[in-house]
């Protein structure tokens, strides 16, 4: 692994904090834990200039504006918007030099850091979150876990980075007024026909032809809200159906491929046990009800 460089202007403010831990070989093998955090009101010429850290990093903005230079581009962070960053890459920040940045932040790893992380990247580092985010208050409350530990602190810790991400990800999304549902009308109208018509041999072409809709477009905006391309949609919908025949028919495999919308009973299988890491025959005899006997 290459070294770690780094280079910072640690200009703050006496009443900033910042915490460093030492996570116990349980917390490493088993949980989500913190490495640093803290809450820093920078003064002028406050930097970070970083790569190759084996961390994950979320800062919010608590007020004055900040500056990020991340994979080639440049974001200028406002109070209210945080931003996520694996710290392997390379990374630059530092405050305006008007506008002094104040902020929350923590590094992290463990659990499935790297999942949220690539989850959250494809929309880019930074989001603006809503005004009644939990975010600040869950930073704030793992600065106050680490400023006594005990032997919760740890466990305490992983349960509040797992909301943080989950917060950070679905912050990621547009958001609707509280009247308004979560999926456009078109998402959930095409969800709708497929969950009706998946036994049938559909096709993306046929599909935005139905909706009068540029099927390019229609395949980004559904990926985006139901976290699926439509194709792998249609796929999930025929597996789960395949799944329930199999627990509770005796219908040959042959057959419920078909059932299915899929002639080819090869192509069927291989489908079926990529994603459920077994053949249909061996999925039938794991939940396969013992007959009685005589």
């Amino acid at each position: 692994m290459p070294h770690i460089k780094e280079k910072s202007v640690c200009n703050w403010t006496e009443s900033s904090v910042r915490l460093i831990a030492t996570p116990s070989l349980t917390a490493k093998q088993a949980y989500f834990y913190v490495q640093e955090t803290g809450s820093f009101q920078t003064l002028s010429g406050y930097s970070t200039e970083r790569e190759f850290l084996e961390s994950y990093l979320i800062v919010y903005t608590v007020a004055g504006i900040g500056h990020l230079q991340y994979k080639g581009k440049s974001y200028t962070l406002q109070p209210g918007q945080l931003f996520f960053i694996d710290c392997m890459e390379y990374q630059y920040y530092e405050t305006d030099k008007n506008h002094l940045w104040e902020m929350l932040w923590v590094h992290f790893h463990g659990g499935t850091s790297p999942g949220y992380y690539e989850q959250f990247a494809p929309e880019g580092p930074v989001v603006t979150l809503p005004s009644d985010s939990p975010v600040p208050a869950l930073i704030m409350r793992l600065i106050e876990l680490h400023r006594q530990q005990d032997v919760r602190t740890e466990l305490l810790s992983s349960l509040v980075i797992t909301e943080l991400l989950t917060q950070a990800l679905l912050s990621a999304y547009e958001h609707p007024a509280a009247s308004e549902p979560f999926l456009p009308s078109l998402v959930a109208a095409v969800m709708q026909e497929m969950d009706s018509r998946f036994q049938e041999k559909l096709t993306l072409d046929s599909i935005a032809e139905q909706f009068a809709v540029n099927k390019y477009y229609l395949a980004k905006l559904f990926k985006k809200y139901s976290g699926l391309t439509p194709n792998e949609y249609i796929i999930t919908r025929r597996i789960t159906f395949a799944k329930e025949l199999l627990k509770y028919s005796s219908i040959p495999v042959a057959e419920i491929a078909a059932q299915c919308g899929t002639d080819n009973v090869s192509h069927f299988i291989s489908l079926f046990k990529h994603r459920e890491e077994m053949t249909p025959l061996a999925f039938r005899k794991k939940w396969q009800r013992p007959r009685d006997t005589i």
